[in-house]
């Protein structure tokens, strides 16, 4: 059975821009290299050279860096004119091991879920000598490289398009800066690797889509594509939980991966949305595990990174204007003392209205809240709807989360024998008391549906907000996409 590489390696050669035979891998050519004129190949970079420069100066670009915006094209130029237009990748043997690892890399993309396609292997024989074929080449490469290093941090998808509520701080790397890291190894193909998520969670379903793939062949028929822009089609974890996950949801959420940073940091929460689980981890250990419920699916909870500066004991909640707009204004109109019979404190200044709950048991934010400065005014907190939790599908919020045991968790947040749960508990009454972090504590809030169970095999979670399906269609994937040939 052939390797994955070597299988896509001959299927691309067909579709390659330039024409020839492959070139040569290490054990194939060796006699070319034995037979090779050093002052041939000193001669044929320097045309080489002239060539890239005039495809430079032309503008006469290779398909894959044409398409890119004019800032990143004129970025990825400059890195050929500041070392005088030579080659990246030929001329000679040591350029032919680096070019070699490079090509590997690129024809394995599927193994991360991507598509190899998007990332061209110009193959030209081990003997061409045609200097703009070779420049041609070069440049692809170049592209190819950068492109794969910028769509391995999250560069596939503007997720703005997906929604406004999805906003990762994406690090999308320049071109320049992707081929000066790349020209300081030998090893191109594990360096540009590293710019792959490299979280657990993402290499174990990394693994499973391998496996998939071995099977199969090629991804599963059985994930419901829309072939126009879908509506979102929810699910509950009720209704997948016993289905096992098809490569389609497994690359779905390979992408996502892509959206959380790659370092989560030493100390931090993660929540995941799908799964209502809220978990601190310290130093790489699961440190505390809360239930959650989260935005019900006409209000999502955003997905963003933040980190808590502070917490508030007794919290006042400043009723948010959309729902003061759609909630409360109606009934205001209804009943003008809605509000006060209800304990809330209205202010008018010109034509706004502004809405607060004081402190106490009936607040909408319970006794705590995890204050997290982030752009969608969101945070944690408590609720005094507290038999929400014992439901298995917890989406009820109008976007924040709300967390049991709000107290355990203020005190494995604040981590200070200071502030246990029974002297947080003591502050409870009608003052607002907030207390500060000694350090800001990171805070990830994701959507995954696909996760590793505690038996170690993966598992479904509902897809609360309908956005596989979404994903799917913005990375352009179908029914029948085999990915090439994968055996």
């Amino acid at each position: 059975m052939r390797s994955i590489a070597s299988t896509l390696f001959l299927c691309l050669v067909s579709l390659l821009p330039i024409s020839g035979e492959p070139y040569a891998f290490a054990e194939d050519r060796a006699s070319v290299i034995e037979t090779r004129d050093p002052q041939s190949t000193i001669d044929l970079t320097n045309r080489i050279t002239e060539e890239i420069k005039a495809l430079r100066l032309s503008g006469s670009l290779p398909a894959i860096i044409m398409k890119w915006p004019k800032a990143d094209r004129e970025n990825f130029l400059n890195f050929y004119t500041a070392r005088n237009d030579t080659p990246l990748w030929f001329g000679g043997a040591i350029l032919d091991e680096r070019r070699e690892s490079l090509q590997r890399r690129l024809l394995s993309a599927d193994e991360d879920g991507m598509n190899a396609s998007d990332y061209p292997v110009p193959l030209i024989s081990a003997t061409e000598t045609d200097p703009r074929k070779i420049a041609e080449a070069d440049l692809i490469l170049s592209a190819s490289a950068v492109a794969f290093a910028r769509d391995a941090r999250g560069a596939r998808i503007d997720t703005l398009k997906l929604s406004k509520l999805i906003t990762p701080r994406l690090v999308i790397p320049r071109p320049t800066m992707v081929l000066t890291d790349l020209m300081g190894t030998q090893n191109v193909g594990d360096r540009l690797q590293t710019y792959q998520p490299r979280h657990k969670a993402y290499l174990d379903l990394k693994a499973k889509l391998m496996e998939l793939r071995e099977t199969t062949g090629s991804l599963s028929e059985s994930a419901p594509v829309a072939k126009a822009p879908p509506q979102k089609a929810r699910t509950t974890t009720a209704m997948v939980s016993m289905m096992a996950p098809s490569a389609f949801d497994i690359v779905v959420n390979m992408e996502r991966w892509r959206w959380v940073p790659p370092e989560l940091g030493e100390n931090y929460i993660f929540v995941n949305l799908p799964e209502f689980t809220l978990k601190l981890i310290r130093k790489g250990e699961v440190a505390h595990v809360t239930r959650t419920v989260v935005g019900k699916p006409d209000t999502p909870t955003p997905l963003f990174s933040a980190a808590i500066n502070s917490l508030i004991v007794n919290p006042s909640w400043h009723v948010p204007q959309s729902i003061i707009r759609n909630e409360f204004l109606p009934k205001l109109a209804e009943d003008p003392a809605f509000a006060e019979k209800s304990g809330y404190e209205i202010t008018q200044d010109g034509d706004m209205t502004y809405i607060r709950q004081p402190p106490g048991e009936r607040n909408a934010l319970g006794f705590v809240k995890f204050n997290l400065p982030n752009e969608h005014a969101v945070y944690l907190h408590d609720t005094p709807m507290r038999k929400l939790f014992a439901n298995t599908d917890r989406a009820y919020s109008h976007g924040c989360v709300r967390v049991e045991n709000p107290f355990s968790l203020a005190a494995m947040v604040l981590n200070n024998p200071k502030y246990a749960e029974d002297a947080l508990k003591s502050f409870i009454g009608r003052d607002e008391r907030v207390i500060k972090l000694e350090e800001p504590l990171p805070v990830h809030l994701a959507y995954f549906t696909v996760i590793t169970g505690e038996d170690g095999q993966l598992k479904r979670l509902g897809d609360i907000y309908g956005y596989d399906n979404l994903v799917l269609t913005a990375l352009k994937l179908d029914q029948n996409r085999s990915f090439a040939a994968l055996k």
